[in-house]
């Protein structure tokens, strides 16, 4: 059921369109994100929602219904937003603030009732503020504010949640704690909110809505929306995106260029596989590194990885050993290359060859990228694992983190 839809709206401020020819919806219950480059239109849609702003032509509805039919107490009753940041001029007390969410139902000579009291703590409570109810709001966190706007928001009890980028200004601990928060309230409230931060948009929302120019350029599941393509399009910037190996949701790693004479001069082969070299390669890629990757075969998630970063790479036909010309091209990286990686990674027969080349090769510097929570799988009966305990007996070095990496390359050029 759809409980907002904006159908072809257009706005504008005096002679300036910032929006134009605008339709969306958002689904009862669920968490819309907003987001584009900065003067797109976000905070404008928002308030075209909240009637804030009228639309020049078009029409917002709220529950099938006219938002211009609403009185203004009828629409603080449906609607409540929450600002990025807001001056509070008064020494007021959370209580206060908090108690301000329940004007909409309050007579303007009427006292707060019993189940007004009733709201306003059970919202302080959702918000973690309740602790905080006596004390001024000049007293608390920026983290603890933007909680205590949150409930205030909540004590209107309403249908829909607009939210205008409520976290950027807060640390990522205050900005997960708050999001968090909001999304426990769906299903009985709609979210819709502007993102600054892509990855927290698309860990928390169902949908998202991206502007460009003042008009939607993409809209769907963010896995739909956050591609490479309308990345560059969008934002001027290349990244990768890969799912987050925990959430399988989309996160974005923007492609950093460095100039010439910062880039290292070292070379570089990571032998990889399965997907546990990606995050290795775009580090050694975004420091500069000369890199070279393989033996992977071309359906392997680092072989889609070392393509997206246009790293040379020796490849393989899937399903496929190790043919004598790509165990050619893997020793001539490695001649090439100051070092070698050895990510953890599956080793079958298959691809054993990628690290059984390097026990002839004992003047070359290894490092094997190993945690606690990715290490080698040996499918080969032991041999494998038995290459690997020799190499590190001839004086490879491990690391658990792919920055530590970095520190011993630096320290080994």
């Amino acid at each position: 059921m759809k409980s907002v839809e904006i159908i072809n709206i257009d706005v504008s401020y005096g002679a300036k369109k910032i929006l134009e020819a605008i339709s969306l919806y958002a689904d009862k219950g669920e968490i819309l994100g907003i987001i584009g480059p900065n003067g797109s239109g976000k905070t404008t849609l928002l308030k075209a929602m909240s009637r804030i702003v009228a639309p020049d032509s078009g029409e917002v509805r709220l529950n099938d219904q006219s938002l211009a039919t609403f009185n203004f107490r009828e629409l603080a009753q449906q609607i409540a937003v929450v600002p990025q940041d807001i001056a509070i001029s008064f020494d007021y007390t959370v209580r206060e603030i908090v108690m301000m969410g329940r004007h909409p139902y309050i007579g303007r000579l009427s006292s707060e009732t019993a189940r007004d009291l009733e709201v306003c703590d059970r919202a302080m409570h959702l918000t973690n503020v309740a602790h905080l109810a006596d004390s001024s709001v000049h007293e608390i966190s920026g983290g603890e504010r933007q909680r205590v706007l949150i409930a205030r928001a909540l004590t209107q009890e309403p249908k829909v949640l607009l939210l205008d980028e409520a976290t950027s200004n807060l640390d990522i601990s205050h900005q997960i704690e708050i999001l968090n928060i909001i999304r426990d309230l769906t299903g009985s409230v709609t979210v819709i909110s502007v993102f600054h931060d892509l990855n927290l948009a698309a860990c928390y929302c169902d949908r998202l809505i991206m502007l460009k120019e003042k008009k939607i350029v993409a809209v769907g599941e963010p896995e739909d929306v956050l591609t490479r393509e309308t990345l560059k399009a969008v934002y001027g910037i290349d990244a990768l995106v890969k799912p987050h190996p925990l959430t399988g949701r989309p996160y974005v790693l923007p492609i950093y260029e460095r100039t010439a004479k910062d880039r290292p001069t070292e070379r570089v082969h990571v032998v990889c596989g399965g997907g546990m070299g990606s995050d290795l390669l775009y580090a050694l890629h975004k420091e500069g590194f000369r890199v070279s990757a393989g033996v992977l075969t071309v359906l392997d998630t680092d072989y889609a990885t070392v393509t997206a970063l246009g790293i040379p790479c020796v490849a393989e036909a899937p399903f496929c050993a190790i043919s004598p010309d790509a165990r050619s091209e893997l020793e001539r990286c490695i001649d090439e290359a100051h070092a070698v990686v050895i990510t953890a990674m599956p080793i079958g027969w298959g691809n054993i060859e990628n690290i059984r080349i390097l026990e002839r090769r004992r003047n070359k510097p290894i490092i094997l990228l190993n945690s606690k929570t990715q290490s080698f799988q040996d499918f080969t009966g032991g041999e494998a694992e038995a290459i690997v305990r020799g190499l590190l007996d001839r004086g490879a070095v491990e690391a658990e983190r792919v920055d530590r990496v970095l520190q011993i390359l630096r320290e080994t050029a």
